[in-house]
């Protein structure tokens, strides 16, 4: 550590340099929510391609969706979600970003 620095000052402007980030690239969820006209395959099918998840658990977010009317599918960074969103609405399924605070 070159001098003048402390251990204090470094994490500090560590600190700050995460909350630039976050404040750049704001975290996001996707929310898939329920509908009446895709199959439970098809939902599967597109959870697991867009989002790269397991048959296990997009089927059990296709049933969360089923039961409670929504899910969310992803957390992550804004710019992926909104693109994770649009993905989604092209194979016929309704979703939104919602920023997490």
């Amino acid at each position: 550590m070159s001098k003048g620095l402390t251990m204090t000052s470094v994490h500090t402007k560590a600190y700050n340099e995460i909350q630039d980030d976050l404040m750049l690239n704001p975290m996001c969820q996707v929310v898939l929510f329920n509908d009446d006209h895709n199959t439970v395959e098809h939902v599967t099918k597109c959870l697991m391609q867009v989002f790269n998840h397991s048959f296990e658990m997009a089927h059990k977010l296709m049933i969360e969706a089923h039961e409670s009317g929504r899910t969310i599918a992803q957390v992550e960074e804004q710019e992926l979600a909104i693109l994770h969103k649009q993905q989604l609405e092209s194979f016929g399924l309704t979703a939104e970003v919602e920023r997490i605070v």
